[in-house]
């Protein structure tokens, strides 16, 4: 049986996400800050393709990631 790690990750970005890009794609329980030409996105849980698929989402609505944090997860 293969096994996938979710991580707990934090990544802010520079730009702005569209109004409702928390709902269409992030999981439930992420939190969205913004401060001034920026955001973070916080209390992320997804595995490693989730967390690309969300940063090349953002990538294609002109944001730029400034900085990623992964915490340790559990394993699924």
């Amino acid at each position: 049986m293969m096994t996938t790690a979710i991580h707990v990750y934090t990544l802010r970005f520079s730009g702005a996400p569209g109004d409702d890009f928390l709902t269409n794609y992030c999981p439930a329980g992420t939190r969205l800050t913004l401060e001034g030409n920026a955001f973070t996105l916080a209390n992320l849980r997804a595995d490693q393709a989730g967390v690309l698929g969300i940063i090349r989402s953002l990538h294609n609505f002109g944001c730029t990631l400034l900085k990623l944090e992964c915490e340790d997860g559990e394993e699924r």
